[in-house]
C-alpha cells in the first residue's frame, strides 16, 4: 500500500462510519489503529479474512493481527504511526451517544467540525463531499466552502502554502453570499479568521 492508498482506507472506514453508523467499518478501523499503536491486536474471526486483503500490511495469527514492519521503509512507519494516533485520538473523543449523519446537512457540518479540530483535515472533505454533492439549494456553496478549507490545511500539512492560500481564497469567495449563522457556522467570524489565515497559517475555527 502506498500512502494515498492507506489515507483513503482510513477515510473511508470513519466516514463511513460517521454518516452511516456502521459498526463493521468501524470495528476494521479500530483493530489497524491498535496494531499499528501497540504491535498488535485482536479481531473476530469473521473479519480477519476481509481486513488482510483490505489492508495487506496487516497479517492475521490465530485470532490477532500484527503489522507487517519489515514491508514498511521509515517513512510510511512514520506515517501510519502518525494517522493512527490521530484517529485513537478522535474516536476516543467521540461521544458515546454520537449519531450518524445520515447526509442531513447541520448534522454533517458538526460532524466535520469535530473532524478538522481534530485536524483530520482530508476526512473533512471526504465526510462533506458526499452531502455537497446532493446539495443544489442555498447550502451548496457554504458546504464547498468548508470542504476547501479542510483540503487547504490538508495542503499546508503537506507544506503546499500555495495551494493553501488560493483554497482559503476560493472558500471566502464561497462564503461571500452568507452572513451571520448557517447551519450553526458563525459565517463572518469564519471569513475573518480566513482572511488572517491567508498570512498567518493559524488555525481557524469553523
Amino acid at each position: 500500500m502506498d500512502l494515498f492508498e492507506i489515507r483513503n482506507w482510513f477515510a473511508h472506514k470513519l466516514c463511513h462510519f460517521l454518516s452511516e453508523g456502521d459498526e463493521e467499518e468501524l470495528q476494521l478501523l479500530k483493530t489497524v489503529v491498535e496494531a499499528v499503536l501497540r504491535g498488535e491486536s485482536a479481531a473476530p474471526k469473521e473479519l480477519l479474512s476481509q481486513l488482510s486483503q483490505e489492508f495487506p500490511l496487516i497479517k492475521a495469527e490465530g485470532e490477532k493481527v500484527y503489522l507487517k514492519k519489515e514491508e514498511l521503509d521509515p517513512f510510511t512507519s512514520e506515517y501510519l504511526r502518525e494517522k493512527a494516533t490521530l484517529y485513537d485520538a478522535f474516536l476516543r473523543e467521540l461521544p458515546s451517544d454520537f449519531q450518524p449523519t445520515r447526509g442531513e446537512l447541520k448534522r454533517s457540518v458538526e460532524t466535520a467540525r469535530m473532524l478538522f479540530k481534530a485536524k483530520l483535515f482530508f476526512e473533512v472533505h471526504e465526510l462533506l463531499e458526499e452531502v455537497w454533492m446532493g446539495e443544489f439549494g442555498k447550502y451548496r456553496d457554504l458546504l464547498q466552502a468548508l470542504i476547501q478549507v479542510g483540503v487547504a490545511y490538508y495542503h499546508l500539512n503537506n507544506f503546499n502554502r500555495r495551494g493553501f492560500q488560493l483554497l482559503l481564497e476560493n472558500a471566502l469567495e464561497l462564503l461571500s453570499g452568507y452572513s451571520g449563522e448557517v447551519l450553526t457556522v458563525k459565517v463572518d467570524e469564519l471569513k475573518e479568521q480566513l482572511k488572517r489565515a491567508r498570512e498567518t497559517e493559524e488555525l481557524v475555527a469553523f
